[in-house]
């Protein structure tokens, strides 16, 4: 069987603990890695962020010119992986290589293992709030995710926060445990225990909330023996809390990672993380996870990531030191409570955490990747330009459920039901026979041929959508009337229509539209309804009007859809099956062709500029 290939590419550290667990999980998932590390910020990022920046961006430019190379060369038929993953730290680089990756067709994933903004700003203070540098931070984190097929996170929470940060569909996002090394990280029964030994080790970051930890210390008694391991941004600072309060902990100088399982498998009881900021409440630090692995009793802040590892370790309120004390007590003090809590940490992690227990997981992730590539149909240039918004309004939303009226040839529905459930339904029979094939392929989906009499009256979505539609209506409200019917209280409507009345000519007739939309018409249209606006977005600005041109120039060379006497159903069936890419290749040019005209539009989204509106829209509050 030949071995599926994925590229590792971006400006990553190989020796990075997340970075080897992505190539050993794709390794036993039988995928072929091929790893193109270039090195855009030297072996010190923090150094590299406070001095030498202008050697730094030199360096920077240099390497993201030869990352774009290495993504062009991938792109050769023949060389093509069958997914491209850009591993952390995958923001900045994951605008670039998610790019290219677009224009050439390759499907990307990224690995979201934190936010830059976040690090840089409030983790770490490397830059200010309202510095340059931190509003393209602020913009990679978003840009990045926006730009993948797929994004990877370490916890639940962190998939949930940065999708809603981001703008992007919850459904992209995938959770994969930080896990640890099982290489590095096993129980050690070559290992003594020392007796009442605590242990913390980390990089001295705000979250880790050292500083509650030196506090419970004064309150331990003399005999135990307290040890903090590690360097970093903070240790100044515990250095001289410590010499002040005259705590009873030792400090230890980072150690190497290989020797930090013997210093965890000799500690009675090891710490987490213990901070207050709201970071804190949604990550499971690396230590936890490695002190399972090891098979030590872990006493950690309670929060809703470490929740979820439910009796695997001893939690205790976030900020309160008196607590660390008294779990800390209570494991001492009772050697056989302490050995067991050990015990279900390590079983714990063999059973959720190990590599083993992961790299199911991953492999769906990579295949989910590769697959989408294979099977979503191609759409026409200006469906790719409405499809940024459809994907915002989906992630303002985030419905269960969505019906589709006017599914066409099920391209867009393919796509839709990435995200909920999906029922779709179309009158034209010849779109319908297309789009039944497309989406019968497609698991969370359900296609019916025929109008909105296909849907029963008791079924009801959380989302109803038609794109390109109501246009085609005489009577819009009626129409739209009838469909949101089948939404359910809390719903919503997602619509695009083309935009502005003063451009209605030839074409539109062509094509058997009724009416083009002006911002009030949309808004005196919802109101009608009991609808509220919620977002409306300006598409095509740009490029849509060089589209519109150009399709104004080829329906008038076409004879029988420009017939003014044709019935308008008819220019209607036709208008769903016009400049349909009927290829894969065709759908790869369309791709390239949209890439710079989806980047021209965005400064005008919030305007009028755009030849076409995407709206999603609700009930009034108190007309259910």
């Amino acid at each position: 069987m030949t071995l599926r290939r994925v590229l590792m590419v971006g400006s990553f550290d190989p020796t990075f603990g997340r970075n080897r667990q992505i190539v050993r999980l794709a390794a036993m998932a039988g995928w072929d890695v091929t790893q193109r590390s270039v090195s855009a910020w030297g072996d010190d990022k923090v150094a590299a962020a406070r001095s030498g920046r202008v050697l730094t961006a030199l360096r920077a430019a240099v390497a993201y010119v030869r990352l774009a190379g290495i993504v062009c060369a991938a792109a050769v038929p023949g060389r093509r992986p069958d997914a491209v993953l850009v591993p952390h730290p995958s923001q900045i680089d994951g605008v670039l290589v998610g790019a290219l990756c677009k224009a050439f067709r390759l499907p990307v994933a990224i690995d979201y293992f934190v936010s830059l903004h976040e690090t840089a700003v409030t983790d770490r203070g490397l830059v200010k709030p309202t510095s340059l540098v931190a509003r393209l931070l602020e913009r990679c984190d978003a840009w990045a995710p926006r730009l993948a097929d797929a994004i990877i996170a370490d916890t639940p929470q962190n998939a949930d926060e940065f999708s809603h940060r981001t703008g992007t569909l919850r459904g992209k996002w995938h959770v994969m445990w930080v896990g640890a090394d099982p290489q590095l990280f096993k129980e050690r029964p070559d290992v003594t225990v020392e007796a009442r030994s605590v242990l913390f080790y980390g990089t001295y970051i705000p979250l880790q909330g050292i500083e509650h930890i030196v506090c419970a210390s004064l309150a331990m008694p003399r005999d135990w023996h307290v040890k903090l391991i590690g360097n970093g941004q903070l240790r100044g600072e515990i250095e001289s809390l410590v010499a002040e309060l005259r705590a009873p902990v030792e400090l230890i100088d980072q150690v190497p990672e290989a020797e930090l399982s013997k210093h965890i498998a000799s500690a009675t009881v090891c710490l987490g993380v213990f901070g207050s900021g709201e970071k804190t409440q949604r990550v499971i630090p690396n230590k936890v996870f490695q002190c399972m692995a090891v098979g030590r009793p872990v006493v950690t802040a309670d929060t809703p990531a470490v929740a979820t590892l439910g009796s695997a370790v001893e939690r205790v309120p976030s900020a309160d030191p008196s607590a660390i004390v008294a779990a800390v007590q209570k494991l001492i003090d009772d050697p056989m409570r302490c050995e067991a809590l050990g015990q279900r940490a390590r079983l714990a992690f063999i059973e959720r955490f190990d590599d083993a227990a992961l790299a199911p997981t991953f492999a769906k992730v990579l295949s989910s990747v590769a697959d989408d590539a294979i099977d979503l149909p191609p759409i026409t240039v200006m469906a790719r330009l409405r499809q940024p918004f459809i994907e915002r309004a989906l992630a303002v939303a985030r419905p269960q459920s969505i019906l589709e009226v006017g599914a066409g040839q099920g391209a867009t529905g393919a796509r839709l039901s990435r995200s909920a459930r999906y029922v779709g339904v179309e009158p034209d029979m010849a779109s319908a026979t297309v789009a039944a094939a497309r989406l019968a392929r497609v698991e969370r989906a359900d296609f019916r041929m025929g109008g909105i009499e296909r849907v029963a009256s008791d079924e009801t979505f959380d989302m109803v959508c038609a794109f390109e539609v109501i246009e085609h209506i005489a009577d819009d409200a009626e129409a739209l009337r009838s469909w949101t019917n089948h939404l359910s209280p809390d719903g919503h409507l997602l619509i695009s229509v083309p935009a502005h009345t003063k451009r209605f000519g030839a074409s539109d007739r062509a094509v058997g539209h009724f009416r083009r939309y002006d911002a009030v018409d949309l808004e005196r249209l919802m109101s009608g309804l009991g609808f509220e606006i919620v977002e409306r977005w300006s598409y095509g600005a740009v490029g849509g009007h060089l589209l519109e041109a150009v399709r104004n120039i080829v329906i008038a060379c076409r004879g029988g859809n420009v017939d003014e006497s044709a019935a308008v159903a008819d220019k209607t069936a036709a208008s769903g099956r016009l400049f349909q890419p009927n290829s894969r290749t065709a759908g790869s040019v369309a791709a390239m062709v949209a890439a710079p005209m989806r980047l021209a539009q965005r400064p005008f989204s919030a305007g009028h500029f755009g030849v076409g509106w995407v709206v999603l829209a609700r009930r009034k509050r108190g007309t259910v």
